[in-house]
């Protein structure tokens, strides 16, 4: 259950289709239920709900439209349940978890709900910003985090932070809990092979790109990116931003305001399948985002994937991804971001060298094939209680 847009080319969206996609090649057979929004991905059997026209949001974050596309994915589940027959529910995302739940009880069906978290609820809603409009709120967004959490049979954090989390302030026992980190599937990597994309997006072939690709939201720290522009061109005049992501406009307005727009290339939403053709023209890639909803990110693992160094935030989820196979800024803020960028062009050897170090380290430690296998323990659990 997939209770979003899918597929719309965002991080939320590669975990689900990595973790679909792992389990059928260990043989289990799938079936995904989402949204009528976002486009089906070949290999992949998928029921939509019916089609709502005044709905078109695919960019991540709460709107109050979701409450009835999310009756419409309740009714859509139960429907699966009594056709489709599974064994197991696996619910992506606290709406998911809730429904599977809910459409098990309905159909009076005794199904595992496994639940796939990426972050706190409550955390997630604070980095949208959403709560401080209406604090009220707030206590019982938290204990339904809570009653989703305990009602679930096993989850799965998507790092350690979301795991120790579900299992001190959520209260679940170590044995319901497992942490599967974002993977890759290596062959991804090797993209169209066209070698033209720079001369085509006109960038000048001396400059060092830096790269971010992902949702340009304020909650993904895309702000940390942009202010800290300035103070890279400061020291490195020559270096070019190449932004992959939407929406493209409040972005945009801000690189004007701050006087880099010339230095700065929109390409807007990219189909996630030529990724790979613009991790190839990058020199150093950057996550901006502060660890505040404790989710996980999977731009860091494509961004090793691709043979990129990485500049970000010191916090454990990086370092438990990155290792020395990266920049840390040194100060949390847009300055001390710029200094972890200007660390990596300062010497295109060593940061070249980090990429291949970061591709290896991916293949060996966070492939899907790995947490396929991992996956397979959590279901096995799951239908053992």
């Amino acid at each position: 259950m997939a209770p979003t847009p899918f597929f719309a080319d965002r991080g939320c969206h590669m975990r689900i289709l990595g973790e679909a996609q792992a389990l059928q090649r260990r043989g289990h057979e799938v079936l995904l239920v989402t949204y009528h929004l976002g486009r089906d991905i070949e290999g992949v059997p998928t029921w939509r709900t019916k089609a709502v026209k005044w709905y078109d949001k695919l960019e991540a974050g709460p709107a109050l439209g979701k409450f009835y596309l999310d009756w419409l994915l309740l009714l859509k589940t139960m429907e699966a349940v009594r056709n489709f027959k599974p064994d197991v529910i696996h619910g992506h995302l606290h709406e998911g978890a809730l429904l599977g739940k809910m459409a098990a009880w309905l159909t009076g069906k005794k199904i595992p709900v496994v639940f796939d978290v990426q972050g706190s609820l409550t955390g997630e809603l604070d980095s949208y910003g959403w709560l401080d409009k209406v604090p009220f709120v707030r206590p019982m967004f938290r204990l339904v985090e809570k009653i989703i959490s305990r009602f679930s049979n096993q989850l799965v954090g998507s790092n350690e932070t979301v795991s120790e989390f579900l299992e001190k302030e959520m209260g679940l026992p170590q044995n319901r809990v497992q942490t599967i980190i974002d993977g890759v599937h290596m062959g991804f990597f090797k993209g169209t092979g066209r070698t033209d994309l720079k001369e085509e997006l006109g960038i000048d072939q001396n400059r060092p790109i830096v790269l971010y690709t992902g949702a340009l939201l304020s909650s993904k720290g895309v702000d940390n990116f942009f202010e800290a522009i300035p103070h890279v061109l400061k020291e490195k005049p020559d270096a070019y931003f190449l932004v992959v992501g939407y929406p493209v406009e409040d972005s945009k307005a801000l690189v004007e305001k701050l006087g880099v727009a010339e230095d700065c290339l929109f390409v807007g939403q990219v189909d996630y399948f030529l990724l790979p053709d613009y991790l190839k023209i990058g020199d150093v890639a950057v996550d901006p985002k502060v660890d505040a909803a404790g989710e996980a990110s999977g731009k860091i693992i494509n961004y090793m994937g691709g043979g990129l160094a990485v500049a970000c935030f010191d916090n454990h989820n990086n370092r438990r991804f990155l290792a020395d196979c990266g920049a840390y800024a040194p100060t949390p803020d847009p300055a001390g971001l710029a200094r972890a960028i200007l660390d990596l062009l300062a010497d295109p050897d060593a940061c070249r060298a980090k990429g291949e170090a970061a591709r290896a380290r991916v293949e060996q430690e966070f492939s899907w094939e790995a947490g396929g296998r991992r996956y397979e323990e959590v279901l096995e659990k799951a239908l053992a209680l």
